[in-house]
């Protein structure tokens, strides 16, 4: 078995956009993360959900950026600045916190809540249990949809509640004239019975839809995942890792260094 050990890291570099707003970049190297591996460092302080993401400054974030994350889309997907999607998770005691920022040409959501997938719309696969085949357990939706932000559950057992959970969907020209980001806080009682702490490890991956209707006329459909594997096997998702409590300073902001990250040893 693989030993789990949590290591001091180090700071990382801060992108910002022309206003002054942080905008993420791939990062998960800089931490030693191999591909298809992530970490949700835990915060003192909850985030506020308002589509600005300098409260996720520290985090660490992954990029769908190339071919290797096309499930779909061969020869349809024009590049990075058609389609990509950098992404990020955070946790603290009662909540699990998503954030993607989403460089795209166009911008095209679903007119109907009960099929986001037919435009722009993301997903999320997580096998809280790692049970590793058949189809992931939980699978919330994130999308915009008629002018307004849902959150909507497709999970095998769905939960009344994961509807509720706060999120915030807003267009961000600097990420393309369809770039938009994604903000989202989710109790863990609507997500899942078990308890995260640090240490856990779940299968996970984002989804990126970019419409199953085709409402760019491509001529082909993307759909960006780890690996470009189906995210509805849990077989091919990635690993999440509950990291250690993210380091603050003394007035209680955020600093440039992480806490403990996991490393593996053989």
């Amino acid at each position: 078995m693989k030993t789990m050990i949590l290591s001091l890291l180090f700071g990382v570099l801060l992108v910002l956009s022309a206003n002054g707003a942080f905008l993420p970049e791939d990062n998960s190297a800089a931490f030693g993360l191999e591909y298809g591996e992530s970490i949700a460092g835990f915060i003192p302080n909850a985030p506020k959900i308002d589509g600005k993401l300098d409260d996720w400054k520290y985090a660490v974030w992954v990029a769908f950026d190339s071919e290797d994350e096309l499930l779909r889309g061969q020869g349809a997907w024009e590049g990075k600045d058609d389609l990509t999607m950098t992404w990020s998770t955070m946790y603290d005691a009662k909540t699990f916190y998503f954030a993607a920022a989403v460089r795209d040409d166009i911008f095209a959501p679903a007119a109907n809540a009960g099929q986001p997938w037919v435009g722009d719309t993301i997903f999320l696969y997580i096998d809280w249990e790692q049970v590793g085949v058949g189809a992931p357990a939980c699978k919330p939706n994130f999308a915009f949809i008629n002018k307004k932000a849902l959150v909507t559950d497709f999970s095998a057992i769905k939960n009344p509640d994961l509807p509720k959970s706060d999120i915030a969907i807003v267009p961000t020209p600097e990420l393309g004239k369809g770039g938009m980001i994604y903000e989202v806080a989710m109790p863990f009682t609507s997500l899942t019975k078990v308890k995260v702490k640090e240490g856990t490890e779940v299968g996970f991956t984002p989804g990126y839809e970019e419409g199953t209707d085709d409402p760019e006329k491509k001529g082909g459909l993307v759909f960006m995942d780890w690996h470009g594997l189906n995210p509805d096997d849990s077989a091919n998702l990635g690993t999440l890792t509950f990291g250690a409590p993210l380091a603050v300073d003394p007035t209680g902001k955020l600093t440039l260094t992480w806490g403990q990250l996991k490393k593996f040893v053989p």
